[in-house]
């Protein structure tokens, strides 16, 4: 059987009656068709990953119902900043640290800002999107996500809903941290308060390993001149500018940073473009389809315009999750659930041309309407 039949077979048999259970009742054809194309997702830098993350991975957890539905996205944008850790590294350590989310942690060079995540979520099917953020995003999250909805993507309903509010103050030490505090600390030399910033149980190799990762990703290579090469050395504004808002804020207002023309990343949803309009504490950015989008200054950063490669890179969706690995140093490196896994049975099946299944599915929709 080709795979593209074997698609079918399943999409028929999922949409056949449900049998009645052993009480004589029937499953709930509303419930059930909500679980079914219904997703929780989150979309954070995780830059560092912290205990404190662990709270928002378990709402979206819950958002994700009974179906057990739910993806969390780390962001793509790397740094010597506010971005230390490239998605790979987050990912790898991630999943050392939320063991019971590890499978729902993504990692997929596509998927560079919430764009990307909804339009292919719609792709695969789910009409229902739920989606978790910090509790002073959530208004601009309803209102980004809803105005391109129908441009985009297509959902039925897109529902916006808060992790909790933090409050800075608060005896918690989870509650209070935040992964500015945390590079800071690794930027001292502070692996004793960094593994504080661990959840319970997380041992000093793996925060040491993750501290060494972040610190490493801080340090800019040299700049070379013709005298020698120095290494410019990192201040707090520019590595975490929420706790030394003043400095980074005078080098603003300096025209230091964020010049018109400057290419910056939304930190929140990893939208790019350039700037066009800076205000006294916020900045306006175009992106490449000519939307504009205003930002606070402490919520984007500025990034290098990408080489040629990395548009390749970026372009080239046949390649997601191609390390979403499970070598155990056999070099079989499939696991099921993944692009490369879909591939190799593809490659296998004689006449089996290799598609994404959100193609698959889209054909099976398209052949569906005709008859």
């Amino acid at each position: 059987m080709r795979f593209i039949e074997f698609l079918r077979e399943a999409t028929k048999s999922a949409t056949k009656k449900p049998q009645t259970s052993a009480t004589g009742k029937k499953p709930s054809a509303s419930s059930k068709g909500l679980e079914d194309k219904h997703v929780a997702i989150t979309f954070g830098r995780f830059n560092p990953p912290h205990a404190g993350h662990g709270k928002l991975l378990d709402a979206v957890k819950a958002h994700g119902g009974d179906s057990g539905n739910y993806r969390i996205y780390p962001s793509r944008s790397q740094d010597h900043k506010k971005n230390p850790l490239s998605a790979h590294q987050k990912v790898e350590h991630m999943r050392k640290m939320f063991k019971d989310h590890a499978d729902k942690i993504q990692n997929n060079e596509a998927h560079r800002n919430v764009f990307d995540i909804l339009r292919d979520l719609h792709d695969e099917g789910h009409e229902h999107v739920t989606m978790v953020v910090g509790d002073d995003r959530v208004k601009e999250f309803e209102s980004l996500t809803n105005k391109y909805n129908g441009v985009h993507y297509d959902f039925k309903s897109i529902n916006i809903k808060s992790a909790g509010a933090r409050a800075d103050d608060s005896d918690d030490p989870i509650e209070n941290l935040s992964a500015s505090k945390m590079r800071a600390h690794a930027q001292g030399g502070d692996h004793e308060s960094f593994h504080a910033g661990m959840p319970k149980g997380y041992s000093k190799k793996h925060s040491q390993a993750l501290m060494q990762d972040v610190l490493k990703g801080m340090t800019p290579p040299p700049k070379k001149s013709k005298k020698k090469s120095e290494i410019h050395e990192q201040t707090l504004w520019e590595y975490a500018p929420k706790l030394d808002y003043d400095a980074f804020r005078n080098h603003y207002m300096l025209d230091h940073i964020f010049k018109v023309g400057a290419l910056v990343e939304h930190d929140d949803t990893g939208l790019r473009g350039k700037v066009v309009h800076r205000g006294t504490n916020y900045v306006i950015f175009e992106m490449p389809d000519g939307s504009e989008h205003r930002a606070w200054l402490q919520h984007v950063s500025e990034v290098n315009e990408p080489t040629e490669h990395e548009q390749e890179v970026a372009a080239d969706t046949t390649k997601d999750q191609s390390n979403y690995s499970a070598d155990d140093g056999s070099g079989n490196t499939w696991k099921v659930g993944t692009d490369a896994y879909r591939m190799a049975l593809q490659d296998m099946t004689p006449g089996q041309a290799t598609k994404k299944f959100s193609q698959f599915n889209t054909e099976i929709r398209k052949t569906a309407a005709t008859k």
